[in-house]
């Protein structure tokens, strides 16, 4: 295998790494309390784990970025691996939820991704603060 092959399945393997850890984040909403009563605290403690390593990981990047902005670790490192630098915008600004509309022919507006991530996030806080 070629270090450009190898990179791009290793990208590959990120992206749906990625869907993967969306996937679960989303469909625990699902996942009936009868089968796991810590479900809510779970869901809610994931969440604030993924939205506070994207504004940990932001601030560790800016000095390469010059500017602060939310990004996900997965996002970088399979831009990287695409052979964009951090310092590149399609490294820092791509979202992955844009790329998973696109790869299935659907185009959606740039607030998508930011829309979906503050309704989860919303969503388990508000069945977080009403469990207990």
């Amino acid at each position: 295998m070629t270090r450009g092959s190898t990179r791009a399945v290793l990208s590959e393997f990120v992206f749906w790494l990625h869907l993967v850890i969306i996937s679960a984040w989303v469909a625990l909403f699902f996942v009936p309390l009868s089968l796991w009563p810590g479900r809510i605290a779970f869901h809610f403690c994931f969440s604030m784990v993924v939205i506070a390593h994207q504004f940990i990981w932001g601030a560790i990047v800016m000095p390469w970025t010059k500017r602060y902005r939310m990004v996900c670790i997965l996002t970088t490192l399979m831009q990287a691996l695409r052979g964009y630098k951090i310092s590149d915008p399609r490294n820092f600004t791509h979202s992955f939820v844009q790329e998973l509309f696109h790869r299935a022919k659907v185009r959606v507006p740039a607030i998508v991704p930011t829309a979906l991530t503050l309704g989860i996030v919303t969503g388990t806080t508000v069945l977080y603060c009403l469990s207990r």
